[in-house]
């Protein structure tokens, strides 16, 4: 990516792990010599409501704190939100998004000028967790068009993060989703 900062947005409900993602990414970042900041806006604060978490990337200091009104990438983990936000409408250039199918994606976002990255992240996240939690899967998928940060940091991280016996299934998760997203144009 181009310019000196990325800004990503991540748009998930309460308890899928938005927020967990955005600091995962940000550290990756810095763990690369990049500088990073990422922080939360919750609405009402309850399992399910609507969350958005912010990060900005760049080779230089980040001195901006305000939100993200127009990100280079969104992070969509339940297409039920991409009307809530009116994602298409304000994002630059990707959206990575969590969807049942391929149709489902292309139907919803067919007014979308960029570039869509598509992966069923709750089949995989259930598959590996037990759950749809879909936070570590959707940053596998978010790897295939970031290329500031790589796979291998983030695993490490995933890894400190949750631990030893759930930081495996996690990273299962993240390296499936890396694998089996794709890229629709």
């Amino acid at each position: 990516m181009g310019n000196s900062t990325v800004e990503i947005t991540f748009y998930g409900r309460g308890g899928q792990g938005a927020v967990t993602a955005a600091q995962i990414i940000a550290q990756a970042a810095i763990r690369r010599g990049l500088f990073a900041s990422a922080f939360p806006e919750y609405g009402a604060e309850r399992r399910g409501a609507p969350v958005r978490a912010y990060v900005r990337l760049s080779r230089e200091p980040v001195l901006a704190r305000e939100p993200i009104e127009r990100p280079d990438i969104s992070v969509v983990f339940d297409t039920r939100l991409l009307n809530v936000f009116n994602i298409p409408a304000i994002t630059r250039r990707y959206i990575v998004i969590n969807a049942s199918s391929k149709d489902e994606v292309k139907q919803v976002l067919s007014s979308f000028n960029g570039t869509v990255v598509y992966v069923n992240a709750y089949e995989i996240s259930t598959k590996h967790l037990g759950k749809p939690i879909v936070n570590t899967t959707m940053l596998g998928a978010l790897l295939k068009v970031l290329d500031l940060v790589d796979l291998d940091t983030v695993k490490e991280l995933v890894l400190e993060t949750f631990g030893k016996k759930l930081g495996k299934s996690n990273v299962e998760a993240l390296e499936e989703a890396y694998k089996m997203a794709e890229v629709i144009v």
